[in-house]
């Protein structure tokens, strides 16, 4: 067993993930694995006193109602149920990274009623960033293709059309119908390759 315990400490010590117990009746922190010191650049003093509440001092204020969502969450969970939730946390030098939870009830009273929680917290600022990035790629990939059907097409088909007409009209000497014929040729590919965009944005 002693053995056991040393292993999953050094598990604990590599890990990028935070492991905590938390003090749901009196709303503190029993235990840190380190995350405070790690990620957020406090003292384990500060951080058991920032624990209160459900550490609101360190949630960024648009996050405060997602959090309490989350407490009631873990308040009426059945045994055994996880509860996850992404917030703010303020670090020491007042910036704010994403994190990610997993929470579960680990020792209730003899009524059922919640007393101790166990978390496993994860720094996710980076990949909310990427997915942030991603979402601005689609917006402006969405743009593009708007701007090929609307902004694009409609002049492609009105020059399609004038070469139609002035075909039509013999209105060009031989030299010029040929000069034409190459513009209606290269106007109808450009055409091609916008259709072949939209269809592939769809």
């Amino acid at each position: 067993m002693k053995k056991m315990d040393k292993t999953l400490a050094t598990f604990i010590d590599i890990s990028h993930l935070e492991y905590q117990t938390y003090d749901l009746l009196h709303r503190k922190l029993i235990c840190s694995s380190g995350f405070a010191e790690k990620v957020l650049g406090y003292t384990k003093k500060e951080f058991e006193k920032l624990s209160n509440n459900f550490y609101q001092a360190l949630i960024h204020p648009d996050d405060i109602d997602r959090r309490k969502e989350e407490v009631e969450k873990i308040i009426n969970s059945r045994l055994g149920e996880v509860i996850e939730n992404t917030s703010r946390f303020k670090k020491s030098d007042d910036s704010y990274i994403w994190v990610h939870t997993r929470k579960t009830v680990l020792e209730r009273d003899k009524k059922g009623t919640p007393l101790t929680i166990c978390t496993v917290a994860e720094d996710i600022t980076e990949i909310i960033f990427l997915e942030n990035e991603l979402k601005e790629k689609i917006k402006q990939l969405y743009n593009i293709s708007w701007k090929n059907s609307h902004l694009l097409r409609a002049p492609v088909s009105t020059i399609i059309g004038l070469v139609n007409l002035i075909e039509e009209k013999e209105i060009t000497s031989q030299h010029n119908i040929q000069i034409f014929k190459y513009v209606k040729q290269t106007i109808e590919k450009l055409d091609m390759v916008i259709h072949e965009i939209n269809e592939d944005a769809k």
